[in-house]
């Protein structure tokens, strides 16, 4: 079984720095805060309790949503892993120089959480790495903003979000334009000139696949990178055996099937041996008395979980528009940035409104995970903050960071009245209990194209230790 699948024992301790707080873990203080904490959850969960919240484990299909036409196997996953790291499909660049140096985990990887390690994530164009990303830079000359074609990067106006427990949403981006689920709320009666665009990525909703699929179909062309006849997935030996053994019965569409494998993958791809899950699980002594103490405010005086709900702490399998996007006037990407190329246009700025074209959804961004927040330091669509406590403060006081008129203003966003010990508690559940110190096993130990990854251009190698090219 690839790593993916692995499991590692319930960590038997875990070590915090607490934010202005003991970390008492008596039996008897931590037993009633446990009691005090799971009254909470219950009460916010509607009285299902802590079963609510519990991410399945990655191998445990039958319990992680998926896409009815697309159902989860061992076999997929294994193809979908690879896939999703190999830097050998990316051919399809606009400077043959490029060739072969990015992956859909350029701007996903697990290092920074399974999302980008700098505010602009970089595919094409891109050079370095660092630890988490955050040495990635464009290469000399390549501008979004460039008149020669050659020279435009793949980057985006938008941060890249996480991918990490992705299978507990419906549709994907933070507009929410991939997805198209029959059964699906969130884009049910878009009309399809909106929904399926003619000539964009999101033509790709004509499938009628959930949102994770469709993404990883239109990601294909959007990042340059090929799939079908001819490419490494269809001429390596070992690419064409799990191919085989994830489609038995052959393939009529080589791209949206290896695109199915990559969503499979990416649904398995689950936070649970975080603190909280292991808590959730009924070891007590998963967390300590401040993060209790902080989950207790996110599932009580703070309200984080009226927006932040089921199992990804994102929001609920068959959430309504209303429950997925929020207009909380998080600002856009500062074009002043240095780590950032090109401009962001009205429709980006606008977010689900942007995509629907209705008013209504103006300024409105879809309700991320909070797992592994404190892999990287990006925070917001626009990457308007570099730490958690700074985000919890911003929703504290709710005082608009983006100018935007009143009335688009979400009504939930409202001031918390945490007084700052309150604060340190509640980042601290954010930072650390809700952080899963083993997310390398969702990644492979090599690839079949003998590639480097997650990048694979020369400085990037160094810094990631690859052989010389």
């Amino acid at each position: 079984m690839g790593p993916w699948n692995m499991l590692l024992p319930v960590l038997a301790a875990v070590t915090l720095v607490a934010c202005g707080g003991s970390s008492d873990k008596s039996p008897s203080n931590e037993q009633s805060a446990s009691d005090k904490l799971r009254e909470l959850i219950t009460a916010a969960s509607g009285g299902t309790g802590v079963q609510a919240y519990v991410l399945p484990d990655s191998d445990d299909y039958a319990n992680i949503p998926q896409d009815p036409s697309n159902p989860i196997t061992a076999e997929k996953v294994a193809l979908g892993q690879l896939l999703f790291h190999e830097t050998a499909l990316a051919t399809e660049g606009v400077n043959p120089s490029t060739a072969g140096t990015w992956s859909c985990a350029s701007c996903h990887h697990a290092q920074a959480g399974f999302k980008s390690g700098l505010p602009q994530g970089v595919a094409e164009g891109g050079e370095g790495f660092g630890l988490r990303g955050e040495a990635r830079a464009l290469i000399s000359d390549f501008d979004a903003d460039a008149v020669d074609e050659t020279l435009k990067p793949d980057v985006q106006p938008i941060a890249s979000p996480s991918i990490l427990n992705t299978a507990f949403q419906e549709v994907m981006l933070w507009n929410g334009q991939f997805g198209n689920a029959l059964n699906g709320l969130v884009n049910a009666g878009l009309d399809t000139a909106v929904l399926a665009t003619p000539g964009t990525p999101k033509a790709e909703n004509a499938r009628q696949l959930a949102g994770l699929e469709t993404q990883a179909v239109a990601g294909t062309a959007v990042h340059r990178m090929r799939m079908d006849q001819g490419s490494v997935v269809q001429t390596n030996p070992t690419y064409t055996a799990l191919f085989a053994a994830a489609y038995p019965q052959g393939s009529q569409d080589p791209t949206e099937d290896a695109a199915k494998a990559i969503a499979a993958y990416e649904r398995t791809i689950l936070a649970n041996q975080s603190p909280f899950q292991q808590w959730l699980r009924g070891d007590d002594a998963a967390m300590s008395t401040e993060e209790i103490a902080g989950a207790s405010l996110f599932f009580g005086k703070a309200g984080c979980s009226g927006c932040h709900r089921g199992p990804a702490l994102s929001s609920e399998v068959g959430a309504t528009p209303e429950q997925m996007f929020f207009a909380i006037a998080f600002a856009d990407f500062d074009p002043n940035h240095p780590q950032i190329s090109g401009s962001v246009d009205d429709a980006t700025s606008r977010g689900r409104g942007g995509f629907t074209g209705n008013s209504e959804d103006d300024y409105k961004f879809k309700v991320p995970t909070l797992y592994n927040l404190a892999d990287a330091d990006i925070y917001g669509h626009g990457a308007s903050f570099s730490s958690i406590r700074d985000v919890v403060a911003y929703k504290n006081t709710a005082v608009a960071q983006k100018i935007i008129p009143a009335e688009q203003l979400d009504p939930r966003f409202m001031p918390l009245g945490l007084n700052d010990a309150e604060i340190d508690q509640l980042t601290l559940f954010l930072r650390d209990a809700l952080y899963d110190a083993n997310l390398s096993r969702y990644v492979p130990a090599q690839l079949p194209s003998a590639s480097c990854f997650p990048v694979n251009d020369l400085l990037a190698r160094l810094d990631l230790g690859c052989e010389p090219i």
